[in-house]
């Protein structure tokens, strides 16, 4: 969907998603969106936040 591979971090660390904007990589908070990772089925969900 994004055209690039995420890096190894995304896979294997529940942290990589966190909704935190100190992490540069959570583009996704800027469009007012929370990720949801399951790490496990290598997927993510994301949902709209209700101030985006």
């Amino acid at each position: 969907m994004i055209g690039a591979a995420l890096p190894r971090s995304a896979f294997d660390y529940q942290a990589w998603w966190a909704t935190d904007s100190k992490h540069t990589q959570a583009v996704w908070l800027n469009a007012g969106f929370q990720a949801r990772p399951n790490l496990t089925a290598q997927r993510a969900t994301f949902t709209k936040t209700a101030d985006g």
